[in-house]
């Protein structure tokens, strides 16, 4: 399953405009380490409420939906978060559940990047976006189906895949027109975590279900500002994860990495193959 969908592509699949098997839609591998319209490279975050996010000039509005891996130390940036505050080169996170501050936690470097997933803006709506950030050539997808809302097709395959890291997949309708080839979904190899009731010095964190499994002793970092270790490995689709005593505010969500992604993968000139979870329900995503 996907970490998320843009905007742009959800609107479409709402409006009718959409269609996942009969219409054409493509795989690209993205290198996040290198800045584009819609992947804006961190130059660092403030330690604060709200976090403050600084990067190179960008184009993005207040409202507009980010995604953020990778970011560290100040790990409570990390997820999707909703834009506010926005200046020509800084921006600070918001929850979009309930659009409470993001709190940080440490001073974040020039680590990580956002990636925009669209909202007010005129960015991270279609392939032109993102095409700076590219690894490879883009690939169709073949035997796409629906059931039961879930959107899936036959694994891919990237060939002789070569150059920098590859940290995501992104998925998009494909006009064969960069301009007009929306994009839809985006997988990073992490998953989102959201705290669905308040957890005072508990054991047990109660959360909307996952979508992936999570490894043991993943360190769980809120963006309330709150942190939960997991003590044990959490199954998908999972409701309540066991963690070491700690406090957790209802809707703070944090970023987890997903057991046995394959993301982040290094090429080395030979293919990159795209399996997507068979699993009853999941596929490359559900609306």
């Amino acid at each position: 399953m996907p970490n998320a969908l843009f905007e742009r592509g959800r609107e479409g699949f709402l409006d009718g405009s959409l269609d996942w098997d009969t219409q054409l839609f493509s795989a690209v591998l993205l290198d996040l380490g290198t800045a584009s319209a819609g992947n804006i490279l961190i130059s660092s975050s403030t330690n604060a409420t709200p976090i403050v996010v600084t990067t190179a000039t960008h184009n993005l509005s207040n409202g507009d939906l980010v995604s953020i891996p990778g970011h560290v130390p100040n790990t409570s940036a990390n997820g999707i978060r909703k834009v506010a505050g926005v200046t020509g080169t800084t921006f600070q996170l918001t929850n979009p559940v309930d659009g409470t501050n993001s709190v940080g936690n440490g001073v974040g470097g020039a680590t990580g990047s956002a990636v925009v997933l669209g909202g007010v803006s005129t960015v991270g709506k279609v392939y032109t976006d993102v095409v700076a950030s590219i690894g490879g050539s883009k690939v169709n997808l073949t035997s796409p189906t629906v059931v039961d809302g879930v959107a899936d097709a036959a694994d891919t395959t990237f060939s002789a895949v070569s150059g920098a890291t590859v940290e995501a997949i992104a998925i998009f309708q494909d006009t064969t027109v960069n301009g007009t080839s929306r994009m839809v979904a985006l997988v990073d190899g992490y998953t989102i975590v959201t705290c669905n009731t308040l957890l005072t010095a508990g054991t047990t964190l109660l959360v909307e279900p996952t979508t992936a499994s999570i490894p043991t002793a993943t360190v769980l970092a809120f963006s309330s500002g709150q942190s939960a270790t997991l003590n044990g490995a959490s199954t998908a689709p999972s409701r309540a994860i066991t963690v070491t005593s700690t406090t957790v505010n209802a809707a703070a969500r944090a970023l987890a990495p997903a057991t046995s992604s394959g993301l982040p993968v290094v090429p080395n000139g030979g293919n990159i193959i795209i399996s997507w979870d068979n699993t009853a329900g999941r596929g490359i995503f559900k609306l």
